[in-house]
């Protein structure tokens, strides 16, 4: 028993220096390696987070790059939405210090008009992947006061061109978090792959980077770090 939890601990502290100093693992986990570490990736990753059962594999992986998040709140639920996932700041929450702030994640299990792809349907390097881009959100949320949280929901409703913009921003930060790969895995399974619309393959181009896009920049930040 005390030798279990003498390697539960060591594969915690391993977890946290590794996130601390990379923020990233290369390539990334697979559910085995996952399954394998659960009970100290749980102990290490899952501090204030409440998440969906059905895709903990996946949400334990993509933590893994985003060692910033550990103490921040945020609540995985599925929900009716219109496209895969989405990440908002709760509404009592966006008044209070951005450390004390609550954010949900919203996971889609429902077939829509659009016809997005629901994550159960998403090979797992792209479903951690997406899962890495709503954190990134969140990333970006919790450097914002509440006024700028306030005006980035107006122009998101309202403006298709800020949307774009803070969408390629939000592609670039989970990127630059090591997830590249499985951001890549994602849009290329929406181009190639999903049984969707014609029409959330026009709003996904419009909107986000491109999987060709995206292979260009994981190019440049690989260049970048042998560079240095």
């Amino acid at each position: 028993m005390r030798i279990r939890r003498r390697y539960n601990l060591l594969i915690a502290f391993f977890i946290s220096i590794s996130t601390s100093l990379f923020g990233q693992f290369d390539p990334i986990p697979t559910p085995e390696w996952i399954e394998n570490h659960k009970d100290s990736l749980r102990n290490v990753l899952l501090t204030n987070k409440d998440i969906e059962p059905d895709y903990e594999h996946a949400i334990l992986a993509a933590l893994m790059y985003y060692p910033s998040l550990e103490e921040i709140h945020i609540n995985f639920k599925a929900r009716n939405i219109s496209t895969t996932m989405a990440a908002m700041p709760t509404v009592g929450s966006i008044f209070r210090k951005r450390e004390n702030r609550r954010y949900s994640i919203l996971i889609n299990e429902t077939k829509n008009r659009r016809k997005a792809p629901l994550l159960k349907n998403v090979p797992f390097e792209a479903r951690v992947g997406v899962i890495g881009h709503e954190l990134a959100h969140i990333v970006d949320y919790n450097r914002k006061s509440f006024i700028q949280i306030i005006g980035n929901g107006v122009g998101y409703v309202f403006s298709n061109s800020f949307k774009r913009n803070l969408e390629h921003k939000i592609d670039r930060i989970t990127i630059s978090k090591g997830l590249g790969e499985g951001l890549y895995a994602f849009r290329l399974f929406v181009e190639e792959e999903a049984n969707t619309t014609e029409r959330y393959r026009k709003f996904k181009d419009n909107i986000y980077l491109s999987s060709t896009e995206i292979a260009q920049l994981i190019e440049t930040v690989a260049n970048l770090a042998h560079d240095d």
